[in-house]
């Protein structure tokens, strides 16, 4: 899983999951700035490697949505950190706050997750 782009795990825990990644010049879009797909991407990894690494469940996203408040910036870290907000037998919600290394939000977004094994749990 993304490693076309490199993103780290920064912190797993049971309090946070983070990932982050450096974007770099291939991640420009026409106005300097990183790509708002790839802000969601990260997002979206977040979610995937928490469902699959930490919950152990497969699924797939029904649904996911993102709200940009500050371009991200070539070469400037951007941290992804995922916050369950209910975790069910079917589905799961997840919410992702992407920040830059000053702390500073980049965007948001929340993901809706159909789990393929709910009549094995």
């Amino acid at each position: 899983m993304f490693k076309f782009v490199g993103a780290d795990i920064v912190r797993e825990d049971s309090e946070k999951f983070q990932l982050s990644y450096i974007p770099t010049e291939e991640n420009k879009n026409a106005n300097g700035f990183v790509q708002g797909g790839i802000s969601y991407l990260l997002c979206d990894e977040a979610v995937g490697r928490y469902v699959v690494g930490e919950l152990g469940r497969a699924g797939a996203a029904s649904e996911g949505s993102i709200h940009y408040y500050r371009p991200a910036v070539i070469g400037e870290k951007m941290i992804a950190t995922l916050n369950v907000r209910k975790l069910g037998k079917k589905l799961g919600i997840f919410f992702v706050e992407l920040t830059n290394e000053k702390g500073e939000l980049i965007a948001d977004s929340m993901f809706t997750v159909a789990f393929a094994d709910a009549d094995k749990q």
